[in-house]
């Protein structure tokens, strides 16, 4: 296919061994490359609970089918694997040049796996690789490492993607560093490098990336070049003044978090913005590779009285180093970018903690740790560059800095102040202002990250139309909408800041980028399947993290944002109510109320889930409609995923209470316990058009009426389930019904709290011998209390069917939880953990 190289590079550091394997086209289909067919692949390798930093992680340098074309902006590559950080999936995005030489050196990605007993670092040269050492190169800043190989390869025009002593001393927020500036910044996946003893990867390729089809894809990228040139951000401002144009723009919104969070204003941001920059430090505008909007620039500060060319802090470093600190000198600031740059160290990660470090020093929260000795007071530049070097050394009070605020503020109990999701440390938007961004940061698959779903973009820049930052209708379709198409664009792999200018409405339409991508493999992808990727990418690596132990209490934003109002600017008094963003967004997602993907939604994508075992349905047999909606709500949020809409509410409420149900909870399992006898078709139909995804017929009816459900069945998709209440062999009729084509066949056990044990027994031999018999799922109704659970599945019932014991319990939702809990967990023990 066109657009890749068709080639993957796999190196095993503990043998020494490089390997040529070929792209995976059904995992290129799915999930394009970048970001997407690195998440599959860290799925598919890494075991739950693996130590990130050990050599059992995994780490991916991965491109995607624009990179390296005349795509705008798309000079780019991803790295990706287990965090150290935040011990989540994550993928590290960084601009440049190397991604495209990495391309045109006939590869499209490399896995590293294992770890080198000794520092090296791997050429890639036109289709051949070899590992060198790196004993010389080891312990240099990123910048000389970039010159000793290029002089060691003798090679002028060599890219090189490495990390400096941060990575080398395994700090977790350490970076990778390509031509020197820029950073795959997020995660310490610098940290996982350094474990592996990896120090760089030098790439040449002389090749050329071919697109199937250039005279349609050129006039894409001229169609997309118009409109970036002509927008007044990726046009104008961006290039006149880099990100940093954003400060003012933050700052008047009252989002921009100075002092570690504790206002949303900074006084002095006149005098750290993209503005002054530009006016008082620029030497020149820099590209990435193929990007018309140059935002990158050279710059010249002061150390003292000498002057220093460095390349010039983004937005957020400017923010992290400046405002966050309590800092306003611009070139205190850009020398702190530089040190970051040549340590190899996150600048949004170190700005985050130093702050929050001024914050506890100032709080009386930092004695006992140590060498406190420095005056850790908001607006030490002093402070800050030693901390940033120190840091990154693991020395002094930077050895406890390198661990990140989350770590630092368990150990100090510190966790109100502390500005970070999932361990990962915020950003430069306070979410408080941005109702939006809140959602995006609590529920971002990497942790605290504004790229997930840049919503500010509409929130606060207006693009493509203005939306009101504080209020909270619609944020949940918005947020989740962002996320699927970002990971998509980090999938191709392009800058994000080209959807400032290509979006169009507030659908987020994905056009040009769904051309671009077709034309240039050749597979044809209209914008509905492209949504529907993003999506695919996004829930599987909810799947990871959830496999790694996530769940809904770990989508949340720190005390402070919930509970302390900003005291000044245009947010002032706010806080988030993160519950109400939360519920909606989880019901959009077809996650449950836990967080976690159900199963239809994920058979929607393709996608397998991470528990295999029996499942809990909830029989809700109330008489009134309002009565059994909220019984099924509580038992929704308890974790229930198939919800029975049992017969004396259809009785009572029609076929009326499926539509309700199916609105209410449409990702659940709904199951219309009409308990059919005759006119099967037409019950089926008519069930179906309701919403029902399983119908029940009796097993007690004619053949007739059953073949004749079935069909109906197979013709709406939905499934049949064949209750054997009342009768008298339900051996042999279990096995006839399955002939028939029932997909589930319910066993009715009809066990009281009275029966005697020896009676219950029988009734599980029974369960047993009707399993046995057939080949499809068996469901048991009919009295399941807790206690029975575990012969139950002991016994292989594949639906526990209650009732009375989680409905008329006095908290159906902790009941239903219970329940799926000793499902699971006697599942377990059985198979092993899933």
């Amino acid at each position: 296919m066109s657009g890749y190289s068709g080639r993957i590079l796999e190196v095993d550091l503990s043998k020494g061994d490089v390997a040529v394997v070929d792209l995976d086209w059904n995992v290129a289909m799915k999930f394009i490359g970048g970001r997407g067919y690195s998440a599959k692949l860290l799925f598919d390798a890494l075991k739950p609970g693996i130590d990130p930093l050990s050599e059992d992680n995994v780490l991916i340098f991965m491109t995607g089918p624009l990179t390296g074309t005349r795509a705008p902006a798309s000079g780019r590559f991803v790295v990706s694997s287990k965090s150290p950080l935040t011990n989540t999936i994550f993928d590290s995005n960084c601009g440049g040049s190397w991604g495209p030489e990495l391309k045109k050196a006939g590869f499209d990605g490399i896995i590293i796996r294992g770890r080198s007993s000794s520092p090296v670092y791997l050429v890639v040269d036109d289709g051949k690789a070899e590992i060198r050492d790196a004993s010389k190169i080891w312990g240099l800043e990123t910048d000389a490492t970039e010159d000793a190989i290029r002089r060691e390869l003798g090679l002028e025009k060599v890219e090189v993607c490495c990390i400096g002593p941060a990575g080398e001393n395994q700090v977790r927020m350490a970076c990778i560093i390509s031509n020197k500036h820029r950073a795959a910044g997020r995660g310490g996946l610098g940290a996982v490098m350094g474990s592996k003893k990896l120090k760089a990867i030098a790439v040449k390729g002389t090749g050329e990336v071919k697109v199937a089809n250039p005279r349609a894809f050129n006039e894409e990228v001229k169609k997309t070049l118009e409109v970036l040139r002509g927008n007044p951000i990726t046009g104008d401002s961006l290039g006149r003044y880099g990100t940093a144009f954003l400060v003012h723009l933050m700052n008047k919104a009252g989002v921009l978090p100075s002092y570690n969070f504790t206002r949303g204003f900074f006084d002095k941001a006149e005098e750290v913005c993209g503005e002054r920059i530009t006016e008082t430090m620029l030497v020149r505008r820099t590209a990435c590779y193929g990007c018309p909007i140059a935002c990158a620039r050279s710059i010249k500060y002061k150390v003292g009285e000498e002057e220093v060319v460095s390349s010039g802090p983004e937005y957020e470093s400017v923010w992290a180093l400046g405002p966050n600190c309590g800092i306003s000198d611009i070139n205190v600031i850009a020398r702190a970018n530089d040190l970051c740059n040549k340590l190899g160290l996150d600048t949004i990660s170190i700005g985050n903690t130093i702050g929050f470090l001024m914050e506890c020093y100032e709080k009386g929260l930092l004695r006992g740790l140590g060498d406190v000795n420095l005056k850790l007071s908001f607006g030490n530049a002093d402070v800050l560059l030693k901390l940033i070097v120190d840091t990154a050394c693991k020395r002094g009070l930077g050895r406890i800095a390198s661990e990140g605020v989350d770590r630092i503020a368990k150990m100090i109990g510190a966790e109100g102040i502390a500005a970070h999701v999932k361990g990962l440390e915020l950003p430069a938007y306070d979410p408080r202002g941005a109702k939006g961004m809140a959602l995006a940061y609590a529920t971002s698959n990497r942790g605290g990250c504004h790229l997930r779903a840049y919503i500010v973009m509409s929130e606060i820049l207006g693009i493509p139309r203005y939306i009101d930052p504080l209020s909270y209708e619609g944020k949940a379709e918005l947020v989740k909408r962002l996320q699927d198409v970002s990971a998509v664009i980090d999938s191709l792999v392009v800058c994000k800041y080209t959807m400032l200018a290509l979006f169009s409405t507030l659908a987020y339409e994905a056009t040009h980028y769904a051309r671009l991508l077709t034309t240039a493999t050749g597979f044809y992808v209209d914008e509905e399947e492209f949504y529907k990727i993003g999506e695919r990418i996004y829930n599987l690596e909810r799947l990871f993290n959830v496999r790694e132990g996530f769940n809904r209490s770990h989508d949340t934003l720190p005390p402070r944002f919930l509970s302390e109002g900003l005291k000044e600017g245009a947010a002032k008094g706010e806080i988030v109510d993160l519950t109400r963003l939360l519920d909606a967004y989880y019901m959009i997602r077809g996650w449950n109320y836990n967080g976690i993907p159900m199963d239809k939604k994920l058979q929607q994508l393709g996608l397998e889930p991470l528990y295999k075992g029996p499942k809990l349905q909830v029989a809700i047999d109330e008489r009134y409609l309002k009565d059994g909606l909220s019984i099924a709500e509580a038992c929704y949020k308890g974790g229930a995923e198939i919800l029975e809409v049992g017969t004396p509410l259809i009785k009572s409420a029609g076929l009326e209470a499926v539509r309700e149900f199916r609105r209410r909870f449409p990702y659940a399992t709904i199951v219309a316990d009409l308990k059919t006898f005759d006119t099967g078709w037409l019950e089926v139909e008519l069930a179906a058009e309701a919403g029902a995804d399983i119908v029940t017929v009796l097993g007690a009816t004619d053949d007739y009426t059953i073949k004749d459900a079935v069909g109906a069945a197979r013709k709406y998709n939905v499934k049949i389930m064949c209750d054997l209440i009342n009768v008298p062999d339900p051996v042999s009729r279990a096995k006839e019904v399955e002939r028939l084509g029932c997909d589930i066949i319910c066993v009715h056990m009809g066990i009281s709290v009275q029966m005697r044990e020896r009676d219950v027994t029988k009734k599980m031999e029974l369960l047993e011998e009707i399993v046995n018999s057939v080949k499809v799922p068996v469901a048991v109704a009919g009295g399941v209390r807790l206690e029975h659970v575990d012969e139950l599945v002991k016994r292989g019932c594949k639906i526990v069917i209650v009732g009375s014991a989680i409905t008329r319990s006095s908290n159906p939702e902790e009941a239903a939880r219970r329940f799926i809990t000793r499902i699971e967990r006697a599942y377990s023990s059985l198979k092993g953990s899933y």
